[in-house]
């Protein structure tokens, strides 16, 4: 899924979290390393141990470029 308003339904609410520059590159920061984190783990792993893959690599991608296009967005 795409974590952007202008790819949900038209009627789907839109929510908005507040922070500040900072807060939101600090956030941004910590997603990217976990997602190499997760990547890295991913790579680690041997034939058939696919089951203990974490879950959420997408979910932390989408946030994450969704974080960096609104403080793009905020210059």
């Amino acid at each position: 899924m795409i974590l952007n308003a202008d790819y949900g339904e038209p009627t789907d609410p839109v929510v908005t979290i507040r922070m500040t520059k900072r807060q939101a590159e600090w956030a941004s920061a910590g997603l990217a390393d976990m997602a190499c984190w997760v990547r890295g783990f991913n790579a680690a792993l041997k034939d058939g141990e696919s089951d203990r893959s974490p879950l959420g690599l997408s979910e932390i991608r989408e946030l994450n470029i969704a974080l960096k296009k609104a403080l793009e967005a905020s210059e």
